[in-house]
């Protein structure tokens, strides 16, 4: 009986290791699918639009990331695959999409620590185009830490609350959101600002208040705007300041459209979450809106003078 006994727990233990390594193969050749997929090279921005060459992209973006969506059904064997795999082997365009997949969908501790490690290997790109996809890289690791690291849910520019808050999927993150925010890269900077914002931790208020320091104004103003979500005025000089910049912005870039009305929306909703006073609707980013963005931009531009005004008249 005991020998029995013995032979089946032999042969259960050898099917697990066997299953193992069998999810281990499968990891291992997902990803060298994945580095041998086509990465076509985009058009310039002085290139004319084609929707041909546009096609060609997008389908083979998209079956890069239909490839890497493969390896959340091995999570453990995924996370430790990746490390080798994003640091002695992959581009830094295949490090963006394998860390924007580890983020989306793996949300454990040791893919909390790999991200992590991601966001510390500061690499020195060999050319413009490779310093940003390595900014981008360090950026999608801190939005997946923010999705770990959480406690609450924030969205738009209003940062309008959808529910109540909850226990985050990974605790502790905290400390590696304020190495983050001290990062070279403005964009990850301000990517780690969404996280400390969003675990609604003491250190993280701490850390909101030393970037109003910081040597970027974007950085200062998310700073000052994130603190309003805990009743902390600390930053309201901020908010003056970017109040008066933001009216005299008379010329937009097209692509700093987006992000430039989504500041006016954030400013506008901190005022208003700060000082518990509303001049009017804010309206959605007009870039976002297909109803009327001239509109948009028009209602913008009446808060902001508004804004102005009232600050002119209550000045403490």
């Amino acid at each position: 009986m005991r020998r029995f006994a013995f032979v089946l727990m032999f042969g259960l233990a050898f099917s697990v290791h066997a299953a193992q390594e069998n999810d281990v193969s499968k990891v291992e050749a997902t990803f060298r699918r994945y580095l041998e997929t086509p990465h076509p090279k985009g058009p310039s921005k002085t290139d004319a639009y084609d929707p041909v060459v546009s096609a060609k992209i997008n389908g083979a973006r998209q079956a890069r990331l239909f490839i890497l969506a493969e390896l959340k059904a091995f999570p453990n064997e995924a996370v430790l695959a990746a490390r080798q795999v994003l640091f002695e082997q992959a581009s830094p365009k295949q490090r963006r999409e394998i860390v924007g997949m580890l983020g989306d969908y793996i949300h454990t501790r040791d893919c909390a620590e790999l991200l992590h490690d991601v966001i510390q290997d500061v690499r020195v790109p060999k050319d413009e185009h490779g310093a940003l996809y390595e900014e981008l890289v360090r950026r999608s690791a801190v939005h997946g830490l923010r999705m770990m690291g959480r406690r609450t849910n924030r969205s738009g520019g209003k940062r309008i609350r959808r529910g109540p808050d909850f226990e985050p999927k990974v605790g502790g993150l905290v400390p590696y959101m304020i190495s983050a925010a001290n990062d070279p890269a403005e964009r990850v900077r301000v990517s780690a600002l969404y996280g400390l914002a969003g675990s609604r931790e003491p250190a993280a208020v701490a850390e909101l208040r030393n970037r109003l320091k910081d040597q970027s104004e974007k950085v200062r103003l998310y700073a000052a705007c994130f603190l309003t979500e805990y009743q902390d005025a600390s930053g309201l000089l901020e908010m003056r300041r970017a109040l008066c910049r933001l009216r005299k912005t008379e010329k937009i870039e097209l692509e700093d459209d987006i992000s430039h009305y989504g500041r006016i929306e954030m400013l506008l909703a901190s005022f208003e979450r700060i000082t518990g006073k509303s001049f009017g609707d804010i309206p959605l980013n007009p870039t976002l809106s297909s109803v009327s963005p001239y509109h948009g931009r028009e209602r913008y531009g009446e808060l902001l003078d508004t804004w102005h005004a009232w600050w002119t008249w209550h000045p403490d």
